[in-house]
């Protein structure tokens, strides 16, 4: 005797198979996540290092612009010399702000502005000045780390610099121009020496030059080693 069609039960999943269906939707669920994060990373964060790039460059368009030409009559209550330098230095210093950085090779409109410290959280505003380093034109090695991706990636195609290239660097007091010396190189994270006041000699050695040193992770979108270009001054006020 054949059976109703009605009568038979549809069998239930079994453990496994719905173990096996939860750590799917689990994988489902964090591959999308992790996408997003990656996506973050790469635009999000770049979203916001522009706006606070556009943020400083509005105000060092003002810090910087030249004083107006006063009369050569000092008046009855002139301001004694320390007064008039104290407000000159005033109007040099914006924030954080430590220079403005282009290199032709990588655009015609490459141009960022560079953040006073190396830290994290100076970093997500632009390339950074390492503090210890030297100033523009001064005896030493000028160094400047940047990211190589997130945060609007300046120093994304730095392995693209050749012998030659020029690095300017402009603050309000001046500007100065460095020729690239030393190609792209990969190191190791514990090489530090290449921010050296002079790289590859000894702690206590004395500078004799005028040198800058760009500094990013390597590879792209990695950070496993690190990568360097360096160069000397050309032209600019020495100091």
């Amino acid at each position: 005797m054949r059976r109703s069609v009605r009568n038979v039960r549809p069998r239930g999943r079994g453990p496994v198979s719905k173990t096996i269906g939860i750590l799917g939707e689990l994988l489902l669920t964090a591959g999308v996540l992790i996408l997003l994060y990656v996506a973050y990373v790469l635009w999000g964060t770049g979203i916001q290092t522009e706006r606070a790039q556009d943020e400083m460059r509005e105000r060092i368009e003002t810090a910087w612009e030249p004083p107006a030409q006063e009369s050569t009559e000092a008046p009855p209550d002139e301001a004694s010399p320390d007064e008039t330098t104290a407000e000159a230095d005033s109007r040099l210093e914006v924030d954080e702000v430590f220079a403005i950085i282009r290199v032709p090779r990588l655009g015609s409109d490459w141009e960022w502005i560079v953040v006073d410290d190396v830290d994290l959280e100076s970093l997500t505003r632009g390339p950074g000045h390492y503090p210890h380093s030297a100033m523009p034109g001064e005896l030493g090695n000028l160094a400047i780390a940047g990211h190589r991706s997130g945060h609007g990636a300046p120093f994304h195609n730095l392995d693209r610099l050749q012998v030659g290239d020029t690095i300017e660097i402009e603050r309000a007091d001046g500007v100065w121009t460095y020729s690239v010396d030393q190609a792209p190189t990969v190191i190791d994270p514990s090489d530090v020496w290449v921010v050296d006041p002079v790289p590859g000699a000894a702690a206590e050695a004395e500078p004799s030059e005028r040198r800058i040193t760009l500094t990013t992770c390597h590879p792209r979108y990695g950070s496993s080693q690190r990568m360097f270009v360096s160069g000397v001054l050309t032209s600019g006020e020495e100091i």
